[in-house]
């Protein structure tokens, strides 16, 4: 999708030093696009959370690394954001360690994942890919004002 003259920016790209001091810069940037995209307050507050939860996992799984923000407007309904970070082959912890089964252990479960559990309810489907050195995790973000992404998610994805 692109834009036409006088229209808002149909896509948002910034790489950001991977250090936690730029986390507020990232939530405000994409906050910013979405405002230019006429989105309520509702999805600008997740979509907050949700860049917050995922660039904090790029920067604490790669500290020092820069990291980037991509946000896209899908169509009237959607849109994605998107984390893109180079962990030296790190990826993130399978879907089933992300949260205690009833017959997991307190051993097995990874201390890691839990902001992609966030991520998973506050959004509209999540996708992780791994490709050589690079992890991106997408959150598909329903734009259009209509109803709350809590409970409807899922992980449409994992390794590639």
């Amino acid at each position: 999708m692109t834009s036409q003259p006088g229209e808002p920016p149909a896509a948002f790209r910034h790489e950001y030093e991977g250090d936690l001091v730029t986390l507020r810069s990232a939530r405000r940037h994409v906050v910013s696009w979405l405002e230019l995209q006429g989105v309520d307050d509702d999805t600008k507050q997740r979509a907050a959370l949700i860049v917050s939860e995922l660039t904090s996992n790029a920067v604490q799984a790669s500290p020092g690394v820069p990291y980037t923000v991509e946000a896209t407007r899908l169509d009237d309904e959607f849109a994605t954001i998107t984390v893109r970070n180079h962990p030296g082959g790190q990826v993130p912890p399978p879907r089933e360690k992300w949260r205690p089964a009833a017959e997991m252990s307190l051993k097995e479960l990874s201390p890691r994942g839990r902001g992609l559990l966030i991520v998973e309810s506050l959004s509209d489907g999540l996708t992780i890919e791994h490709h050589f050195e690079e992890v991106a995790i997408t959150a598909r973000l329903r734009i259009d004002g209509a109803g709350t992404a809590i409970g409807r998610s899922s992980v449409s994805g994992q390794g590639a």
